[in-house]
């Protein structure tokens, strides 16, 4: 890995920091979940659930939305958990993190250009907000498949340590 990169660019761990545009493609990626996990959390806080809500999610969020935030949560976790006291499946899924958010961004084209009635050949019907997806889709799809320093960050992992047991007080 080329270390060209500098000091503000790594971590405690010596470990290069993910870059902002790296969480926000796995952010949009994963859109479908965290927008649940939204409605969840809100939900919770009322004594009951709004149908107003509901219907907004469902409008928002098509059950096709969860195949690749499926396919992109592994990363998504390792970005919050990445550390020297990662577990093995943790530090699987970060080695191959490049080739599951690739994955996750060609599963997210194709379903986008499927609803948004391109395939379908009506030209009166066609859903702008799904072609802009698209356009996001294919941008993020290069910068993760082209761009070194995603290449670099995905490569590069705190070594394992094993975490120091706490101490109690008597």
């Amino acid at each position: 890995m080329s270390r060209s990169y500098g000091a503000s660019s790594y971590d405690d761990h010596f470990c290069l920091k993910p870059p902002a545009l790296l969480w926000l493609a796995v952010l949009y990626l994963s859109r479908a979940l965290l927008l649940l996990a939204m409605y969840i959390v809100s939900s919770m806080s009322l004594s009951r659930v709004n149908p107003q809500a509901v219907a907004e999610l469902r409008g928002t969020v098509s059950i096709y939305a969860f195949i690749p935030a499926l396919v992109a949560a592994p990363v998504f976790y390792g970005l919050l958990c990445r550390g020297p006291t990662s577990s093995g499946l943790v530090r699987w899924f970060w080695s191959h993190g490049r080739t599951i958010l690739i994955v996750a961004t060609i599963v997210d084209a194709v379903i986008s250009i499927g609803s948004s009635g391109i395939i379908g050949g009506d030209a009166l019907a066609l859903n702008a907000g799904f072609l802009v997806a698209a356009l996001f889709d294919a941008y993020f799809l290069v910068y993760i498949f082209a761009t070194r320093r995603v290449r670099d960050v995905f490569a590069d992992f705190p070594p394992f340590t094993t975490p120091t047991p706490r101490r109690r007080r008597r």
